[in-house]
């Protein structure tokens, strides 16, 4: 939903946007504004992997078309000389295109659980960007490899016959970064062991305590009515990291859902739309308050009753599409494909990241 699910969290996703949105999880009955609204929501939510890249395609085939061009001249610096790579003036001119150019690759992991009032989260994020500087004799690269890994709780209860709810989370995070100059012809020897064996180190780091940041985060919910919430939550409160304290990331937002858009029974239907103000207090240079704005319209609609359900959810993030399409099989198997695009480079519209990831999981 573009990021705009402050407000609207229903499944195990709230462990990391709004933790206050884990009391809404549950069967009929168990919680007093939705059942109103005749609301299709899961009792239990488990994604049991989630693994997502962000591929850069046009620098992927930049770089493929680069190969091609020299790969002669590439080949032979490998097996013989590498110093006719430093010989090659039209390989050194034609390097200008990569210029300080990051060239990132990011693989990522997840696990989410939540029932109602109750969840854990736990997710890996890792990195490899190279740098080509076509420098003053000689080209040089440098390789950068960082590891992030989150733990996560967090508990729910609601009030007021359930019309407000409070969560509170808490999350252990450790981020390691490994970095390193290189020649251009001792990355070329050095192939693909170089970001392999940084990534070990990296992961080697990851686990010793004394690089853990420890953080809370708290959240609120609000129904004004049966279809109307107001949502916040105040993450990653007393974090400190790499010895400097993190912004805390503060979200705000509303969700309608339309009662005549709503189903109940064999043909249960869910529609939300939702608007967010998201990462509020990080003042990044260069971002327009329009990068802060997420929106989003998300469905799930039941196609066979006990055999097919789809989701589809769109929306803006920061000013970048997201999608997301899930297929549920028998009311408890669950697929889903979802991209999203952030913003890596200066100032907003500079340099999108466009991030792919696949999930499955378990929900009914």
């Amino acid at each position: 939903m573009g990021g705009a699910g402050v407000a609207v969290v229903d499944d195990a996703d709230a462990v990391l946007l709004n933790p206050a949105g884990l009391t809404q999880l549950g069967g009929p009955g168990t919680f007093l504004p939705l059942d109103s609204l005749g609301y299709k929501r899961k009792a239990f939510d488990l994604m049991v992997l989630g693994a997502g890249v962000d591929p850069s395609l046009d620098n992927l085939f930049d770089i493929d078309r680069f190969r091609d061009r020299f790969k002669s001249t590439l080949d032979s610096a490998t097996d013989q000389d590498p110093m006719v790579l430093v010989k090659n003036q039209r390989l050194l001119d034609d390097l200008y295109e990569f210029d300080r150019l990051p060239l990132p690759v990011t693989g990522s992991l997840e696990f989410k659980c939540a029932v109602q009032g109750f969840g854990i989260a736990v997710w890996n994020r890792n990195q490899a960007e190279l740098m080509l500087d076509h420098g003053a004799i000689t080209p040089k690269a440098s390789l950068r490899v960082s590891t992030t890994t989150a733990v996560e709780a967090a508990v729910a209860q609601s009030f007021l016959e359930d019309r407000l709810s409070v969560g509170f989370g808490y999350r252990v995070v450790s981020r390691t970064l490994d970095e390193r100059q290189y020649d251009v012809l001792e990355l070329n020897t050095e192939g693909s062991k170089a970001p392999a064996r940084m990534l070990r180190r990296t992961m080697d780091d990851a686990v010793k305590t004394s690089r853990w940041g420890h953080g809370f985060d708290l959240g609120v919910l609000w129904f004004q009515a049966a279809g109307l919430r107001f949502g916040g939550s105040l993450r990653d409160v007393g974090m400190r990291l790499d010895d400097e304290f993190v912004v805390p990331n503060l979200s705000m937002g509303a969700a309608w859902a339309p009662v005549v858009l709503q189903g109940r029974g064999l043909w249960a239907r869910k529609v939300n739309l939702a608007f967010a103000l998201d990462d509020v207090l990080h003042d990044t240079l260069g971002y327009k308050p329009l990068s802060k704005i997420d929106l989003g319209i998300e469905c799930t609609q039941v196609i066979l009753p006990y055999i097919l359900e789809q989701t589809l959810a769109v929306g803006l993030k920061g000013g970048y599409p997201s999608m997301l399409v899930s297929t549920e099989l028998f009311r408890f198997l669950r697929a889903e494909l979802l991209t999203y695009g952030e913003e890596t480079g200066y100032f907003t519209g500079d340099r999108e990241r466009r991030v792919w990831m696949a999930r499955a999981g378990l929900g009914w």
